[in-house]
Parts: C-alpha cells; sequence; structure tokens
C-alpha cells in the first residue's frame, strides 16, 4: 500500500517536560500538526531576560502496515522564529533512549574534558555559589578568564557529577597554611585564586584540604581543561537576503550561525590602549614613475573559546602608513581580508577605522572567526625612506665650464651665433646666446675671445648625454701696445688702431715680482679674465727642478738653500 499524506508522524517522547529526565523513549501519543506550543511553551518574561535553552525531544514515527521498505525521510524548519532572539536548532543522537541531559553533554561535547588543571579545588562548594576557590603552587598560572572548565565528582561512578563552569574574574593570593607532620606543625606557602562564575553551582562539590604536596583528595573533585572540537552537526534555519531559484547552487541568507547557549558577554571596543610587501607606494610620477616598497610589520591574534567575538582592537607599532594595513582571518573554512582605503576606513569582509597618528585600529568582522585560527594584521610604516617630490631638487644643479676648441688659438666666437643643445629624459633641451648670457633651457654666460662657457642647465642630461654645440668663429685683431706710466689715480690710457666689435675686447698686461723658491716649495702663477658677471681664473704650476749648483748661496744656520728667480709673462 503506498504512503498517504499523514502516514509519517511527530510522536512525543515519554517525558515532554525541559527537566534533566526528560526525553527517553518514544510514546504513543502524536503531535497535531499545525497546532501552536506542541513543543515548545510560550517565553517567560524572565527567559526573554536573562536567555535559556530548552530542549525537547520528539519523534519521527511511519503510521503504514506496508512492508515495502521506507528509503528515507528528511526533516526541516520550514519557518524560523519572526523574534531574532529566539533560535530553532536541531540535532540527532542516534539514540531513541537518550534524555536531555544526554542531549546536554551533546551539544556541550563541542568543548570536551581535557587534561586535570594545575591546581584543585579548595574544601567543599555547595549548590547555588557564583565562586569558587582552587589551590596551586606559588607562581602557576591562574585559571584564564572567560575560559570553561569542567568540576567532576565520582567520575565513571553511578553519581557522578559534572558541570561546566566557566571564569568571569579571578582575584589571587599567597597564604601561608600550616600542616601537622609526625606531630609537628610546618608551614608552607600556597597561592589560592578565587574565582566568579558566571553561573551558580548546580550541584555540591566536596573539595580537597590544603597539603604541602599540593596533590588533591583522590576521592574528590576534580578540575578538568576544556578542549575545542566540532562536535557534529546540527541544523538550523536562517532568512534568504537575495530571492533565489530552484536550480540556483548558492544562496544568499542572513547568517550561517545559530544561538545554542545563551551568552551573557558584551564586546566593547577599547582604542588607544598600549598593551602589555603586499603594497608599493608611489613616491613620484614624473620626470619617471618612481615606487618603493612598503616596509612590512605584522602580527598574529589567536582566536579561541575566550576571546572569540566579532569586535577587536589593535595597536600598530610603528605608526601605519595610509593604505598598508591589511587583516585576514577565517570564517568556516574561508579566508576573508579587510584593508584601509587610506583614509581611516577599513573596507572588505568587515569594517572599522583606523588611527593613523595613534596607531589604533577597530575592527568588526563580518563573520565569528574559526577557533583555533588567527588573525593576521600586517601594515607599512614610512621608515626606509622619505618622499620629497613636493619639495623640489635636494641637490645643487650640475654645472659645465668647458673652453671651445678651434683651428687656431687665435680665433673668437662670433657674437649671438653659439647654440647648445642636450638630452633629458628622452627630449632635446636648446640653449642659446645673447649677448654673452646664454637663455633657453640653461643660464650662464660666455666670453667670446677667451671662447670659455659657464653652463648651467635647467634640466638634468641624461645618463651619457653629450653636448652639441654650434657656433661661429672668427679670427682676433691682436695689439701689442706701450703704454705710458700710470697716471696718479692708476688709470692708463690706451688707443687702439681700428675700432673694436662689442663685447670682443681682451686686454692682457704683463705683471713682473720677484719671488723666492726653497726645496720643497712650489711657485704658482695665476692669469685671470674678468668681465662684469664672472671671473675666469687659469692657475699654471710650473715644473719644480732642482736648482743649479751654481745658483745656491750661502746656506743660513739650520735652514734650506734659497734660490732666486725672476719670472716675467
Amino acid at each position: 500500500m503506498p504512503l498517504l499524506t499523514g502516514d509519517i508522524r511527530f510522536a512525543r517522547s515519554a517525558n515532554m517536560a525541559d527537566v534533566p529526565e526528560g526525553g527517553g523513549r518514544p510514546s504513543a501519543q502524536l503531535l497535531t500538526s499545525g497546532r501552536s506550543n506542541e513543543i515548545f511553551p510560550d517565553i517567560t518574561e524572565e527567559t526573554r531576560t536573562v536567555g535559556r535553552v530548552e530542549i525537547y525531544r520528539i519523534y519521527g514515527v511511519l503510521r503504514n502496515a506496508d512492508r515495502t521498505m521506507l528509503g528515507g525521510a528528511n526533516v526541516i524548519i520550514a519557518e524560523p522564529p519572526a523574534d531574532p532572539n529566539v533560535s530553532i536548532t536541531m540535532l540527532s543522537l542516534k539514540n531513541s533512549f537518550a534524555t536531555r541531559a544526554d542531549i546536554a553533554k551533546r551539544i556541550e561535547s563541542g568543548m570536551a574534558t581535557g587534561s586535570e588543571w594545575s591546581g584543585y579545588l579548595l574544601e567543599d562548594h555547595f549548590t547555588t555559589m557564583r565562586s569558587i576557590q582552587l589551590l596551586q603552587r606559588v607562581g602557576m598560572a591562574p585559571p584564564v578568564l572567560g575560559k570553561t572548565y569542567v568540576l567532576v565528582y565520582n567520575e565513571g561512578l553511578a553519581g557522578e557529577r559534572r558541570q561546566r563552569i566557566r571564569i568571569k574574574n579571578t582575584s589571587v593570593i599567597v597564604r601561608t597554611f600550616t600542616q601537622i607532620i609526625n606531630n609537628q606543625a610546618v608551614d608552607f606557602d600556597a597561592q589560592v585564586a578565587t574565582c566568579e562564575l558566571f553561573d551558580a553551582l548546580s550541584y555540591d562539590f566536596p573539595g580537597s584540604p590544603p597539603v604541602r604536596t599540593y596533590a588533591r583528595d583522590t576521592s574528590k573533585t576534580v578540575v578538568r581543561e576544556t578542549v575545542y572540537s566540532d562536535s557534529g552537526m546540527f541544523y538550523g534555519a536562517s532568512r534568504l537576503t537575495v530571492a533565489t531559484q530552484i536550480i540556483d547552487t548558492w544562496l544568499q541568507v542572513a547568517s550561517v550561525y545559530t544561538q545554542v547557549v545563551p551568552n551573557s558577554k558584551s564586546e566593547v571596543a577599547s582604542v588607544d590602549q598600549q598593551p602589555s610587501a603586499r603594497r608599493v607606494i608611489t613616491l613620484a610620477e614624473t620626470p619617471r614613475k618612481v615606487e618603493v616598497g612598503i616596509t612590512p610589520h605584522t602580527q598574529r591574534f589567536k582566536v579561541d573559546e575566550v576571546n572569540v567575538g566579532l569586535v577587536y582592537v589593535f595597536q600598530c607599532t610603528p605608526m601605519p602608513e595610509p593604505g598598508t594595513i591589511f587583516i585576514d582571518y577565517w570564517s568556516l573554512g574561508q579566508r576573508y581580508t579587510i584593508a584601509d582605503d587610506g583614509q581611516g576606513k577599513l573596507e572588505g569582509q568587515g569594517g572599522g577605522s583606523v588611527s593613523y597618528m595613534t596607531g589604533a585600529v577597530n575592527l568588526t568582522l563580518k563573520a565569528i572567526p574559526d577557533i583555533g585560527s588567527t588573525i593576521c594584521l600586517s601594515h607599512g610604516a614610512r621608515v626606509s625612506y622619505t618622499s620629497r617630490s613636493s619639495q623640489g631638487a635636494a641637490v645643487r644643479a650640475p654645472e659645465y665650464a668647458f673652453v671651445i676648441e678651434t683651428e687656431s688659438a687665435g680665433d673668437r666666437v662670433v657674437p649671438g651665433t653659439l647654440v647648445i643643445k642636450f638630452t633629458s629624459a628622452g627630449v632635446v633641451r636648446t640653449v642659446t646666446d645673447a649677448a654673452g648670457k646664454l637663455a633657453g633651457d640653461a643660464t650662464g654666460v660666455i666670453d667670446y675671445p677667451s671662447r670659455s662657457v659657464l653652463l648651467r642647465p635647467k634640466f638634468m642630461p641624461d645618463a651619457g648625454a653629450e653636448l652639441l654645440i654650434d657656433c661661429d668663429t672668427e679670427s682676433l685683431v691682436t695689439e701689442i701696445l706701450a703704454p705710458s706710466a700710470p697716471d696718479p689715480a692708476g688709470f692708463i690710457a690706451l688707443t687702439l688702431a681700428q675700432q673694436p666689435a662689442a663685447g670682443t675686447l681682451q686686454i692682457n698686461w704683463v705683471t713682473a715680482r720677484q719671488v723666492s723658491n726653497t726645496s720643497g716649495g712650489q711657485l704658482t702663477t695665476t692669469e685671470a679674465a674678468k668681465d662684469a658677471t664672472v671671473t675666469y681664473t687659469i692657475r699654471a704650476v710650473p715644473e719644480y727642478y732642482e736648482p743649479a749648483a751654481q745658483a745656491t748661496s750661502t746656506i743660513p744656520a739650520g735652514g734650506a738653500p734659497i734660490v732666486w728667480n725672476q719670472s716675467a709673462y
């Protein structure tokens, strides 16, 4: 006989109350389809304020006498709760007689019981207590804030008591205890950690007395650590954020997370607190592009059950360069990246802000990071370079001084004919002469009679560039004059045989002086030519030679030989 509507129904468990012994075997009572509060009762004001986990067990039953094999059946949550603070989650234990306590253990198995903690419960603790005292050796690490521990009494026995506790606050003090050994009082120091709990104790837990060996009584309560593990598959429902078709392979939903246990923690960001090269920077675009890599600085933040959340704060040291911050994290096995936009805003798979003045990073992730993964932050700092692109040249412009070579030493440059060309950044630059002044893509002067040029380019010549010089020359007219003696003011009047061209007159005169040259000394002569703007100087150093024997005079006591010589130019 084929399956008909109503052949597959939901049945109540033997005990539908939200108590430790609730659940159990299936019953013959069927749930009424579409009826409100058939499984969960109404939410009380107390539950809405402090939160609550309610666990109920139901069974799927087949009400059909046909012997045809049932290939399988699926259960779905068709409509999630309208209240955002209420979540529905399903799981299967594959155990037809599991009670609420068994289901709670399965849910809690995400934090599996680990090894015994380095300390024990000090003396007895009772139901409803919201704090415990733990005894340790002096110097041992106290319980971690926010971490989950397990208190176990009569472990493995029929009357086992087990409760997970979460540390809210811890204070540590070193106390001196006294133990009677061989009828003698022996003092010893021990560390006592008083821990405030998020939830009160549900059972009485007998503790151990203080002993000098720091060993607990084997018949008393054991304190164990917890280890995070993926405990199994939970099923829930989430609303779509984008309309989809039945043939789509990708769905966009509001969230892939659900609330299993109410959380009393709240996340608060605290910035600017001092805790106890994926990108390049462009320095210039002209005359050529200059890029430098950032100096990388990285830090990692380990995610565990204590600090898992969406809000994190980092402190960048040294100060971050705008546009160089990258934050990577993993959620559900996928890698997500957040970067700053250079204006103090974090963008990508999350958001937040960064202060480039203090280095504080206020980060909000888009998804809860995986426990056991790390949040990696990298940033660059401007410590290995300084951009002076807006400050102009920081070095002195190049200067060139040279003499234009001609066939005859008596030739001079014809005024207004000099043209100099060179390349800079691949562009030909041109310099021209105007009445002895250089203009165009360089400044400087030219002395026509001596053909001496002083050139100051406005653009840096390319490496290996050559100066292309084009000019007209003509022969100089040389006259040897015998001037009269200087007048009382020191002036000498000269009369030339013909009218000189403007800017071409050059006068050389002879100066005679008497010098002495000792052994090891040098005679240096200077020839100078001047105009109103520049001085050209040629220094000549005669070759030194040993004086002849006949030129040596009497040698003064303690002195070197003195040679008298007269030079005339």
